[in-house]
């Protein structure tokens, strides 16, 4: 048995380290802008992350041009669809022009300021309290590799924080293409917000539709030939592997589990329950939750 899992949401809870993103995010932001614009700045970035919530499939993470993942699937999400929207209303809006050449100035550029406040975020959190693993999906890791399950981690963080936090929670690890028997195998870096810059391919479901042609992702995925998929965003994680047991053989009895959170958008879990109930497996229990699914089919 192998099993393909994400990270972040997965084996930890996103919220602290997108709290922190946020903060640093904004205070950058800030700190880059006449004094005298601050205030009135603060408040346009407040109204903003209200008023992208409203439109939350028109506003997340872009990719060549295209939205790869909505802003209200996972907290880290929610500082890229800011900054797509500052992007989108400086042509408009003074503020908005001043807080894109505040980024700029910054990073050289929003995209790169919301990875800095990313990066400085996780630091703050490992120094804080230490590398996050929760403790149940931990030992449910170590239950499932004690069992024969191959557990590869395919996510966008990088192998540096992988490493770092699997350590801090004693489960043993080995970085891609080495392979160690009981111990998890790390493919960071995954860049599954990755899309085809030249070809678009739509995958509908229900009112919603996900873009699905990711090269690197899909590599990985044929390479791997997983016999279960774990994820915590719907469009990241699971949308591609979705496509690929509906239109291929080789990919039907491939098991997708996603895991949902109180903050887990209802209109996506909505459309994903009606229009892909009898696929993908919906498990409110964490990896853990998983974990027992899985040893309960053995």
């Amino acid at each position: 048995m192998k099993l393909l899992s994400d990270f972040d949401g997965v084996w930890t809870n996103p919220r602290e380290e997108a709290l922190a993103q946020g903060e640093i995010l904004e205070a950058q932001l800030l700190a880059a802008m006449p004094a005298g614009r601050r205030e009135a700045a603060r408040d346009w970035l407040a109204r903003a992350r209200l008023a992208l919530l409203e439109q939350p499939d028109r506003y997340g993470w872009v990719s060549y041009g295209r939205l790869s993942a909505f802003a209200d699937e996972d907290p880290f999400l929610a500082h890229s669809a800011l900054m797509q929207y500052v992007e989108a209303h400086a042509a408009g809006d003074a503020l908005a022009a001043l807080l894109c050449d505040a980024a700029r100035e910054r990073h050289g550029s929003p995209g790169a300021l919301v990875s800095a406040a990313h990066a400085q975020a996780v630091a703050r959190v490992e120094a804080t309290h230490g590398p996050g693993v929760l403790p149940d999906a931990a030992r449910a890791g170590r239950a499932l590799l004690a069992a024969g399950t191959e557990i590869v981690l395919v996510s966008n963080s990088g192998d540096d924080k992988l490493g770092r936090w699997f350590s801090h929670a004693g489960l043993e690890h080995a970085s891609h293409p080495a392979r160690a028997a009981g111990s998890l195998r790390l493919r960071g870096d995954a860049r599954k917000f990755e899309l085809d810059p030249a070809v678009s391919d739509i995958a509908t479901l229900g009112a919603m539709r996900f873009e699905t042609r990711r090269p690197r992702y899909e590599a990985i995925l044929r390479e791997e030939q997983p016999d279960a998929v774990v994820g915590d965003v719907f469009s990241l994680d699971l949308s591609l592997p979705l496509v690929l047991r509906r239109r291929e053989p080789a990919w039907r009895d491939v098991r997708l589990f996603w895991i949902v959170r109180d903050d887990t958008p209802a209109r996506v879990r909505r459309e994903i329950e009606r229009a892909a109930g009898g696929e993908v497996e919906c498990v409110e229990t964490g990896f853990a939750g998983v974990a027992a699914a899985l040893q309960s089919r053995r």
